[in-house]
């Protein structure tokens, strides 16, 4: 399959096809991670916890301040 990007607003986007979506069950308000790979862009679902999980790991310290 072969996709072209896409303007969306500023910058620029891949849309998936709703079957690609209910084949892999992922939800409208599906977090992803993307990594990239050798020769090209890996895209995982994560879950909302995981989501949760890397982003307080990630930006903990900036939490903490906005906790104070």
């Amino acid at each position: 399959m072969i996709k072209h990007l896409q303007k969306i607003g500023n910058s620029r986007g891949i849309v998936l096809d709703k079957p690609i979506l209910e084949l892999l069950h992922i939800d409208d308000n599906a977090a992803f991670e993307i990594t990239q790979e050798k020769d090209g862009l890996f895209l995982k679902p994560l879950s909302a916890a995981e989501a949760y999980r890397k982003m307080s790991q990630k930006h903990r310290k900036s939490l903490n301040k906005l906790s104070k």
